[in-house]
């Protein structure tokens, strides 16, 4: 007897309801939160009118990868190292309001740069280091729900492409420049957000799956007193783990991401992707610039400036001391594999 078909309800659980599951010392404050919402509210009807379907004439730099995989560290490098605009923590409180959000930054701020290369599972700290903007993209590419990643094709639909093509294009040409931006969420729409912008080169970094699932088990540590509970970004499978124990889970999330992010680059084609290791990055984080740039010009013909020199090298992770997890890790994974291909 087939099971009845996955009713979307099943998986209304929002980014709200994992919030409160989560430890005090991971909780965002639910007093601030009110109030930066309805800042943003107040300012985005002001800000609307200023949006406008400008020319893209500068490349939008979009990096993805796994969970723990080095996604934040390698938007850091490239927001330091290249010539390009950021969102940073200031600005970002105004997802609603970009453009108010830059000006205030670039008021408060000046131009300075203030990459630490150093982050909390993508929490950065100071002012001026560039934060993901996550509300931003959870707001126009509606992700408030696990149900809005595991029907995402058929949800697609409903974004509002148009208008998220002004507000990018309005963005950077605020920034005058290219942007760097981490856009996990961006990487449910890889083919779309190609087709929409005229010059988008996606950065799409590669670590070790082992590592990966280590880290992640101790984000869930860290997190949550239940490790059962979902962590950070879901496949469009999430319908599939969640009545998994966390092994599983946590194995299933990096089978079926990576599955669907190949599949996502195969669609585009290699030359619109810069695969980046995460050993490489951390060896020679010059090269990867040099990477980006080579790429935006083969593909654009654009000269992609340098900015500040990035560091020699940054501190590399392998959990060798992990070596029993890492095993049972393999083999759930490659169960994975064998059951879906």
């Amino acid at each position: 007897m087939s099971k009845p078909p996955l009713r979307p309800e099943e998986l209304d659980i929002s980014l709200e309801d994992l919030n409160r599951k989560r430890q005090p010392g991971y909780r965002k404050d639910t007093e601030t939160e009110a109030f930066l919402r309805r800042m943003n509210q107040a300012l985005q009807a002001l800000e609307a009118p200023l949006y406008r379907d400008y020319p893209i004439e500068h490349p939008f730099i979009f990096i993805f990868g796994l969970p723990r995989s080095g996604t934040t560290l390698i938007s850091q490098l490239l927001a330091h190292g290249l010539d390009a605009g950021y969102i940073n923590n200031l600005a970002a409180r105004f997802w609603l309001a970009p453009l108010h959000g830059i000006r205030l930054a670039r008021n408060v701020l000046g131009n300075q740069k203030q990459i630490s290369f150093r982050s909390n599972y993508a929490r950065t700290a100071p002012p001026g280091d560039i934060h993901e903007f996550g509300y931003f993209w959870r707001h126009w590419l509606k992700k408030e729900t696990l149900a809005d990643v595991v029907f995402v094709k058929e949800r697609e639909a409903q974004i509002d492409w148009p208008a998220l093509r002004r507000v990018l294009s309005t963005i950077q040409r605020e920034f005058g420049k290219p942007w760097v931006a981490k856009n996990v969420l961006g990487a449910y729409h890889v083919e779309k957000l190609k087709h929409l912008l005229d010059k988008v080169l996606f950065v799409y970094i590669e670590r070790d799956p082992l590592d990966v699932a280590v880290s992640i088990l101790e984000a869930r540590k860290k997190y949550y007193t239940d490790l059962n509970t979902w962590w950070s970004y879901t496949p469009v499978e999430f319908h599939l783990l969640k009545d998994l124990d966390y092994w599983q889970q946590i194995a299933g999330q990096i089978y079926f991401l990576r599955r669907y992010y190949h599949a996502q680059i195969a669609a585009i084609g290699e030359d619109q992707v810069v695969r980046v290791q995460y050993e490489q990055m951390c060896q020679r984080p010059a090269s990867v610039l040099e990477q980006v740039q080579e790429r935006a010009h083969q593909l654009f013909g654009y000269d992609l400036k340098r900015d500040l020199e990035p560091p020699e090298r940054f501190p590399l992770r392998r959990y060798e001391d992990r070596e029993e997890e890492k095993r049972r890790f393999a083999r759930t994974i490659e169960a994975f594999q064998e059951k879906y291909g």
